[in-house]
């Protein structure tokens, strides 16, 4: 079945009655797809999720100050712009799951530290990453598996990045920071959506691990050469690798994982060198590994994080 008759249902952005399955529905099945697909998709839908609930909270606090404050009348309308666009990728993996026959992941209830534009536009930048992380290996599932999925999610995904570049525009940077985006594994993106989300407020809560976090500077100079990081050391995945040597593991563009010592500094804490080279969105993760090559055995290998750094 081609996509692109879902696609229209979705760029009305209107859920009217599905004229195909739903997960409790008797109708027939449309759009057969594989497992790991419906799994993708549904994580997908779970940080669209939270896109469109951030941006209704960026037009909620858009008040008439924030000309007055330097931010343009051109940034306000591509954010009500940019707002629709995202609901409009909301509806459409909606009934993409819907003509599957498999579970649509409701929303949840979040909570954004953003209080004014501004500070919608910083978040934003950091958001954006990580729904284009994820969805860019979701495209990598769906050309293996499901074929047919590939030119809808690979749209989605473009216009995904424009809306990370205008975020990076919006701070001060480059459109265009590095030549690939980075892709990361479900488990990384699923954790880094739940600082957002109020706890027990999801009606579905995915099969996906909850990892302890780690916490650094949110931003990176271009000529730093260390970070500091800092994690709960009770945690039960740190506690089993009590006394191994701590790494941290960096993942950026396309590359294979790059590693660099933890130096303690205290009891959940430490520093680490930073890799050269680094350009854009990076990821970090606190491992006892220092070889491992993807992303996905990386994953695996995740003591607490990952963490989001933005290379200024």
């Amino acid at each position: 079945m081609l996509l692109y008759p879902i696609l229209l249902l979705g760029a009305t952005a209107v859920l009217a009655a599905p004229t195909c399955t739903s997960a409790a529905g008797n109708n027939t099945v449309t759009l057969y797809l594989s497992p790991s697909t419906i799994a993708g998709l549904q994580l997908a839908l779970y940080l669209e999720n939270l896109e469109v609930n951030l941006f209704q909270s960026a037009s909620a606090n858009i008040t008439s100050g924030d000309v007055a404050q330097g931010i343009s009348n051109a940034t306000l309308d591509a954010i009500s712009v940019a707002a629709q666009q995202e609901q409009v990728h909301q509806t459409t993996l909606q009934n993409i799951l819907l003509a599957a026959g498999a579970s649509v992941i409701p929303e949840c209830q979040y909570v954004f530290p953003s209080r004014n534009t501004s500070e919608f536009l910083s978040l934003g930048r950091s958001l954006s990453s990580v729904g284009i992380g994820a969805i860019l290996a979701l495209a990598e599932t769906v050309a293996i598996l499901d074929s047919n999925l590939v030119s809808g999610i690979a749209s989605i995904a473009a216009t995904e990045a424009r809306h990370d570049a205008f975020f990076n525009v919006a701070n001060g940077q480059l459109p265009n920071p590095a030549p690939f985006d980075t892709p990361i594994s479900s488990t990384w993106a699923y954790n880094l959506a739940l600082e957002f989300i109020v706890p027990a407020s999801c009606p579905v809560e995915l099969p996906i691990p909850i990892l302890p976090t780690l916490s650094t500077q949110a931003t990176l100079q271009s000529n730093q050469t260390s970070m500091k990081f800092s994690w709960d050391p009770t945690q039960k995945p740190v506690i089993q690798e009590s006394g191994k040597d701590l790494f941290i593991g960096w993942v950026n563009q396309l590359g294979s994982p790059v590693y660099t010592p933890l130096k303690s500094i205290g009891n959940g804490s430490g520093t680490a060198t930073v890799p050269s080279g680094l350009k854009g969105v990076v990821y970090a993760a606190l491992t006892t590994q220092n070889t491992l090559v993807s992303i996905d055995d990386l994953t695996g290998a995740t003591l607490a994080g990952p963490v989001i750094v933005l290379v200024d």
